[in-house]
């Protein structure tokens, strides 16, 4: 060693640059995976709805087929999520007992929407539910609408699912308020 010189020993750990740089490329990718994890979130709880609409239609169908019309559940909506209660673990079924029992649609567990189904005869008017000549009514036939309501993110903005006897989709829309 020459006289005057001094030895910079470094002691092992990471530079404040390098901690940075790496809480940065967290910081993308976090960005970056989030919305996507969100979206595979709320495609999970709408399986529910899509599912249990399913299953309405099967029941109404079965029904029609025995009775000549389809179940009129109308008066006898499901428990529905309080105002901000997060609707991750969901509630009980709790529908009118009457009504959903004579048509035979009960969930495998718990709910995250409320349900609902409503069916007429023919000439009546199923407009209450939005349902109409768009969709292929004529007004000739036995009718059913079935909806499922939901918050799935706790916004307070609700979900719209709904089935109809005349097209084979399921529709979508937000609403706010529906009741």
């Amino acid at each position: 060693m020459v006289a005057g010189e001094r030895t910079v020993t470094r002691t092992a750990g990471y530079t404040l640059i390098e901690l940075m740089i790496v809480v940065l490329i967290i910081g993308v990718l976090a960005a970056i995976a989030i919305p996507s994890f969100s979206s595979y979130m709320y495609m999970s709880k709408t399986s529910e709805a899509t599912t249990f609409l399913g299953e309405i239609r099967q029941r109404q169908e079965a029904y029609r087929a025995e009775f000549g019309q389809y179940c009129n559940v109308s008066g006898a909506a499901s428990t529905r999520h309080p105002a901000g209660t997060p609707t991750d673990q969901g509630v009980a079924w709790n529908p009118a007992p009457d009504a959903w029992n004579q048509l035979g649609a009960r969930p495998d567990s718990t709910v995250r929407f409320r349900y609902s189904t409503v069916a007429g005869a023919p000439g009546t008017d199923p407009s209450c539910c939005g349902f109409g000549s768009a969709l292929g009514y004529t007004g000739t036939d036995f009718w059913f609408v079935s909806q499922a309501l939901g918050d799935l993110d706790n916004d307070d903005t609700d979900v719209l699912f709904e089935s109809y006897s005349e097209a084979a989709g399921i529709y979508v829309n937000v609403a706010k308020g529906w009741e």
